[in-house]
């Protein structure tokens, strides 16, 4: 009898991108955006797991299943607007995984098509962590060398030190890195998710990402970032 499926990856992929149009399908090094990210859960090799692709376009939906993706659904209007959240978009697919199914994975991945660099040791040992009991939850992340004394908020059109009780502390030897989602990557207890509406619960592990693997792409500008990752053999 086959193992049930703990493990639910969810790839988003919209069609209705304003900044870069059709930004989830164009080619990146020849290849669909989306690919990156496929390519990356198949090379994980993730037992009792399942990827599928999260879209509202049939045409992007043959494009997940050629890289490997299961499409079995397109996502209704209401959940691929702007105002769209991640959440809602993850009830939506475990909502279909539940009816098909007859149960909730243990687990629910959301990897964005738009961090191509993520590798697959990265998710393997996101999946590890959780399935053996380390957290509840992991979060991409990347390092920022700042002090909460040279973080601010624009108050009044004035600069506000996010810590203004101590003395400025402006160099990355005097500042301890702080860590900061990268948006690669968020892995969490399905339960957990659907009743707190949120990723991180009280035992959430980061991982922390290098620069490379942090990518977003969201403008032309990353997009241009990306194809000089690859031209110079950094990816």
């Amino acid at each position: 009898m086959e193992k049930p499926i703990d493990l639910l990856i969810v790839v988003p992929a919209r069609s209705g991108s304003k900044g870069l149009p059709d930004k989830n399908v164009r080619l990146l090094a020849d290849k669909p955006l989306l690919s990156w990210t496929a390519a990356a859960v198949t090379q994980a090799q993730l037992p009792n797991s399942l990827a599928l692709l999260s879209t509202d376009s049939e045409s992007y939906a043959q494009i997940g299943r050629s890289c490997g993706l299961a499409a079995p659904f397109l996502r209704p209007a209401d959940y691929a607007s702007d105002q769209a959240s991640s959440i809602q978009l993850l009830e939506h697919a475990l909502g279909w995984f539940n009816q098909q199914y007859g149960y909730m994975p243990r687990f629910t991945m959301l990897l964005q098509p738009t961090s191509p660099f993520r590798s697959p040791e990265i998710i393997r040992q996101a999946v590890d962590l959780v399935q053996q009991g380390h957290a509840d939850a992991v979060i991409g992340c990347k390092e920022i060398f700042r002090d909460l004394t040279t973080l601010f908020r624009c108050d009044q059109g004035f600069l506000r030190a996010l810590d203004a009780a101590k003395p400025t502390q402006s160099s990355r030897q005097q500042s301890g890195a702080l860590l900061t989602p990268n948006g690669a990557m968020y892995l969490c207890n399905t339960d957990y998710l659907l009743q707190h509406q949120s990723f991180y619960p009280p035992r959430t592990a980061p991982l922390t990402m290098t620069a490379v693997q942090s990518l977003d792409i969201d403008t032309a500008e990353d997009w241009a970032i990306a194809e000089a990752f690859i031209d110079k053999g950094l990816v």
